[in-house]
């Protein structure tokens, strides 16, 4: 088989097996977009079929072997090669037969030989003009399929893109969000230069929300609005289909450089259910002239995307807000509420402190009337049966013993009161010297010994060897034993035993007094030497008393610079009280406390020999106050005038030169603060005159007013004389005072 093959030339299968034939029919077809194939039997031609096309098929009808209308029935038999024409071509033309059977087996046409050239090749021309047709049909319904096929592929991307960005924009929830994301996305969904959206304000007088995205991905939250697009806009804004312009159009052949630029636009109107929200528009598709219209539907559906979208999106911003503002409220009221309820507390606290003080109150009146009746009733009674005078001796003895007992006892009570009064109001004051302790407390234990001896009580007295010397008040540290050992004979039951144990350390001597007594129980130790405060305060108790010993006891110690600590194992198990007094030196200075120096009243001197022939002027308003004052210091042997007010004081201070200025503070007209200031601020040497401010303000805001004011001392009435003078003493001579004695200071 001969065969010229071109991929692009269409060819023509001509059977023959006569060489002759072949030649002469390749010479009257020869064409240059042809490919004449040669075949010299039926079965080279079926071969060639396998595997190739042919616009034609001359074939001729005698041949050996396969004739050609067998060959023709076999071409026709395999689907391939179902539709090619076949020309049969024949020297007989006597064979109707072969005629009929050719033509039922699909020959177009009968050539008889010899071939006519002129009528070969006009009809083998039909053939391959009709051959060219269809392969271009068979081309252009390929290429159309692939369009089809790629538009399919862009569809559903951008049915993807579509349903991903309807996703993204209802998971949204800032509307700011919403439309940035929506510009982005819109410009790649649509293939477009530029994209923008905007969103009107309430009454659409201008734009609330604008963004605009470029082809590089950029976008911004401002920028201008061309005057061709803002004509397309209203366009856009009064009609329901999306808008689409080309530079077919007017508004685009306009005589504007802006619009120079813009080719084609895509733009819509962004709706809501309550009217007009915005609107969107795109610049330049990408690879078109113009926008289509599957590009305006699909511009339709965003524009209905993104207004749900921010409508859902303004919601979600209103619930959040509202959530917020709710969550705020709820704060601020359930700060209220716990406010109210700390303020219910903190009532409920006071009231119940209040009311507790009110029963202490109560209590402590109640065990007052107790205390005072009981040995008043015992003195009444004895002295109404002494008057009778029917009594014998021994029973008038009794009486009046019973009578001195009782009133020693009601004179302890009005101590007591008074003692705490004192330490109320922070005037109980201690006249210290050096003395031997352990003699104060054989004087505290001879003292309650006879209470001790009726009960049967044995006193057990332990004492380390060494210097028992404190520097105290022995009557108010005999008071401090005697009461304690006074409670230790209360509490402590028949045939029982007091321990009183006595050591000393480097700077303290420690005394212990331990009973077999009833004990403390663990929840009333923290109060045991709180005023008014028992153990037992109701009206079946066993003991009496008013609850001030142990308050006193604390309070003296603490004058003393020393302390008590109590313990007891609980109930039953007896209590011990531990009494803590830095020890006294051989000069009558305690030994310091390596941590603590002297305090200043325990240097002593003689202040009335400092004050003999000192000038003093007392400015008081009060003529009782000036009597007394003056008395005072007369007695000491100073020169005293006295003024009633400040402006008398200035003019004494120009007839008279005084040492030493004593003044009240509270006065008419001018008060003691002025006059110190008058004195600071004169031109002589009487302005560093020494001043004591003298007054019934005796807070410490007060002493610190005075101090500044000008005054060296501030002294609080009323006053007791020798403190008074000690004070004045101590202005005028406080360099000498601190020279005076000299205080060791503990190395290191």
């Amino acid at each position: 088989m001969v065969s010229n093959s071109n991929h692009d030339r269409i060819n023509i299968l001509m059977v023959d097996d006569s060489s002759t034939n072949l030649l002469a029919l390749e010479a009257i077809l020869r064409a240059p977009d042809r490919n004449l194939v040669s075949a010299r039997s039926g079965e080279e031609a079926l071969r060639y079929l396998l595997d190739n096309d042919a616009a034609v098929v001359l074939l001729d009808v005698y041949m050996p072997g396969i004739d050609g209308l067998q060959t023709a029935e076999l071409i026709r038999g395999r689907e391939k090669s179902l539709d090619i024409p076949i020309i049969f071509l024949t020297a007989n033309t006597t064979g109707q037969d072969h005629l009929s059977r050719g033509y039922s087996l699909g020959a177009v046409d009968y050539i008889v030989k010899p071939i006519e050239p002129a009528v070969l090749r006009s009809k083998v021309a039909v053939f391959v003009e009709l051959y060219k047709k269809t392969r271009q049909v068979k081309r252009q319904a390929q290429l159309l399929e692939e369009k089809n096929r790629e538009l399919e592929n862009a569809n559903l991307e951008r049915l993807r893109m579509l349903i991903d960005l309807g996703h993204e924009l209802a998971a949204e929830h800032e509307p700011l969000a919403v439309l940035q994301k929506f510009c982005e996305s819109t410009l790649r969904l649509i293939d477009a230069e530029e994209s923008t959206v905007a969103i009107w304000n309430e009454d659409k007088s201008a734009l609330r929300h604008f963004f605009r995205t470029n082809s590089k991905g950029e976008t911004a939250r401002s920028g201008d609005i061309p005057p061709v697009i803002q004509k397309a806009l209203l366009r856009v804004s009064t009609q329901p289909r999306p808008l689409r312009l080309d530079e077919s159009d007017d508004l685009l052949l306009a005589d504007d450089p802006e619009s120079d630029s813009v080719h084609s636009v895509l733009g819509a109107a962004i709706v809501s259910g309550s009217g007009p929200l915005g609107w969107f528009y795109l610049l330049n598709k990408k690879g078109a002239t113009s926008f289509s219209e599957a590009d305006g539907r699909l511009a339709q559906n965003l524009a209905t995307h993104v207004a749900i979208a921010y409508g859902n999106a303004n919601l979600y911003a209103e619930a959040q807000n509202y959530a917020t503002e709710l969550s705020m409220e709820m704060a601020v009221r359930k700060q209220a509420e716990e406010e109210r309820a700390r303020l219910l507390e903190r009532e409920q606290s006071a009231r119940a402190e209040a009311e507790a003080a009110n029963r202490n109150k109560d209590e402590f009146l109640a065990t007052l009337s107790h205390e005072l009746r009981t040995p008043l009733t015992a003195i009444l009674g004895w002295s109404h049966l002494l008057r009778s005078k029917k009594l014998n001796h021994v029973d008038t003895l009794r009486a009046l013993d019973t009578i001195e007992r009782n009133a020693k006892s009601q004179s302890q009570l009005i101590d007591d009161l008074l003692d705490v009064s004192r330490i109320i109001t922070g005037k109980l004051q201690i006249d210290q010297a050096r003395l031997d302790v352990s003699k104060v407390v054989d004087a505290a234990i001879d003292a309650i010994r006879p209470a001790a001896e009726a009960k049967s009580i044995r006193f057990e007295k332990s004492m380390e060897v060494g210097s028992f010397f404190v520097f105290g008040d022995q009557n108010r540290l005999q008071q401090v034993f005697w009461n304690l050992l006074s409670n230790a004979v209360k509490f402590t039951p028949k045939d029982g035993t007091i321990k009183i144990f006595a050591a000393v350390d480097e700077v303290h001597i420690r005394i212990a007094i331990k009973d077999t007594g009833i004990g403390i129980s663990p929840e009333f130790v923290p109060f045991i030497f709180d005023r008014f405060r028992q153990a037992d305060g109701s009206t079946t108790r066993e003991h009496g008393g008013l609850g001030l010993g142990l308050a006193i006891v604390r309070h003296l110690l603490d004058l003393h610079q020393g302390s008590v600590e109590v313990h007891s194992e609980g109930k039953d198990l007896g209590s011990t009280f531990t009494v803590l007094l830095p020890i006294a030196g051989e000069s009558g200075v305690p030994k310091p406390d390596p941590h603590t120096l002297p305090a200043r009243n325990e240097l002593a001197f003689n202040p009335p020999e400092l004050l003999n022939g000192l000038r003093v002027l007392v400015v008081d308003d009060d003529p009782d106050s000036r009597d007394l004052l003056s008395t005072i210091l007369m007695s000491c042997g100073s020169d005293v005038r006295c003024t009633e007010s400040a402006a008398d004081a200035m003019e004494m201070f120009s007839e008279w030169n005084p040492d030493v200025l004593v003044s009240d503070i509270g006065m008419p007209n001018e008060d003691g603060y002025s006059l110190i200031r008058r004195l600071r601020q004169l031109n002589s040497a009487r302005k560093n005159i020494p001043a004591i401010a003298l007054t019934a303000y005796a807070t410490d805001e007060d002493r610190l007013q005075a101090l500044a004011a000008g005054f060296q001392i501030h002294v609080a009435k009323p006053i007791e004389p020798e403190n008074f003078v000690t004070s004045i003493a101590s202005v005028i001579s406080l360099e000498a005072i601190s020279t005076s004695v000299c205080v060791p200071v503990p190395e290191d």
